[in-house]
């Protein structure tokens, strides 16, 4: 099994190798994982977080003159922040979905891609695919070569990946993404956070179902009368012992689902905008 040990070059095949930041958490699981695709010319996907320890392992596993790009799936600060301190160290270029950045994010692309653009090096090419749902600007890379698809914060290894409002999440938009992806003919999806998914439409399809399940849930909640975020948090949760931090994302979720459920008319919008301001 490929090393999850921070600042280990792990080979995945003979095109990518994975190298963990060591920022590991609730949210992160072992670490970000930055990707190395390509020999001769080095695609750089999600930096990670601004650590020189991590950077350093980047440029010693690529050699700085192979270095040729630093793509981002998305700008969140475990994923984006050290895409200034790998310039520096490599001259690459900055890609990523347009020019919108997070306030808490300084990094401003080179070139801005979109859905159905490639990046061609010369041992691979990376479709783009716009994949929002997570964040606005979420991309994924689909390695032509291999047919594996690297996956961001959309689907992960171990955990499920968070649907934040205020961070521009969108659960309706989330979960036509994954529609999308499930139709792909993927080996391997390679995540953002966590091991390898050997088994892409099954954990897919587990993604969507753990979604629609939730919705259901709400809603059988809400059938009882109306409830605070934090009561329906409760709620679904039990008497779990949640990490502090996870509590607040259960709630970000339970906001994301009644949102959806709002636009389709399931549920009232007095209702929702009480919930939440009540949570």
């Amino acid at each position: 099994m490929p090393d999850l040990t921070p600042g280990v070059a792990s080979a995945l095949s003979p095109l990518v190798r994975r190298i963990v930041a060591p920022n590991p958490g609730p949210f992160t699981g072992p670490g970000t994982n930055t990707y190395l695709v390509g020999i001769d010319e080095v695609a750089v996907i999600d930096p990670g977080p601004d650590d020189e320890s991590h950077i350093d392992a980047i440029v010693g596993a690529s050699m700085r003159e192979r270095v040729r790009w630093v793509v981002l799936t998305h700008t969140h600060p475990d994923h984006a922040p050290g895409t200034e301190r790998l310039v520096k160290a490599t001259g690459a270029e900055v890609l990523a979905f347009g020019k919108r950045v997070d306030k808490d994010c300084s990094v401003v692309p080179d070139r801005a891609i979109g859905d159905g653009d490639v990046i061609e090096g010369t041992e691979f090419g990376l479709e783009v695919l716009h994949t929002p749902g997570h964040a606005p600007n979420h991309l994924c890379f689909l390695l032509e070569e291999e047919r594996v698809l690297f996956t961001g914060d959309t689907v992960l290894e171990g955990m499920f990946s968070v649907i934040s409002p205020p961070r521009g999440g969108d659960m309706t938009v989330y979960l036509a993404t994954l529609a999308r992806l499930e139709k792909l003919r993927v080996s391997r999806l390679c995540p953002g956070h966590g091991d390898v998914i050997d088994e892409p439409r099954a954990r897919i399809q587990e993604y969507v179902s753990h979604r629609r399940d939730r919705e259901r849930q709400v809603l059988r909640v809400l059938k009882a009368g109306p409830a605070r975020v934090s009561d329906i948090v409760t709620t679904l949760y039990g008497d779990q012992d949640l990490h502090p931090k996870l509590v607040d994302a259960a709630g970000k979720q339970v906001h994301a689902h009644l949102l959806k459920l709002k636009a389709e008319g399931k549920v009232a919008g007095t209702s929702v905008k009480s919930a939440w301001k009540l949570a």
